[in-house]
């Protein structure tokens, strides 16, 4: 049974990597688009999109790391729900994050776009 922590580990990893890269993958070429169009600069645009890969793939490790540890005799929906519990985790934190980057990204827009008079 304690070969089941370390699978239930692997997935856990496994479903929040993907759902930071799916997330990230679906804002990347809107906000590269609008970087672009802001800040005219190429390095800036890739910091700010490698900055919000960095936070979302850091927050998932940050909570997949602390692991599953259930009992021996633990069933598999225990394993289920607490990935499921997880996840949950996850998706709150991301939105967390999501709602200070788009804060950040909107003065930065603001500021800039005053700044060059359009």
């Amino acid at each position: 049974m304690p070969s089941y922590n370390a699978i239930a580990f692997a997935f856990d990893f496994a479903i929040g990597i993907g759902i930071a890269l799916v997330l990230f993958a679906l804002l990347r070429n809107s906000l590269r688009e609008l970087l672009d169009n802001v800040i005219k600069l190429p390095e800036g645009t890739t910091l700010y999109l490698r900055v919000l890969v960095l936070v979302f793939l850091l927050q998932v490790l940050a909570k997949v790391i602390a692991g599953i540890h259930l009992k021996p005799d633990a069933h598999f929906m225990e394993y289920v729900w607490e990935i499921a519990g997880h996840m949950s985790s996850v998706f709150g934190d991301i939105s967390y994050i999501l709602l200070v980057y788009l804060g950040m990204i909107t003065v930065l827009v603001v500021v800039l776009r005053a700044k060059n008079g359009k």
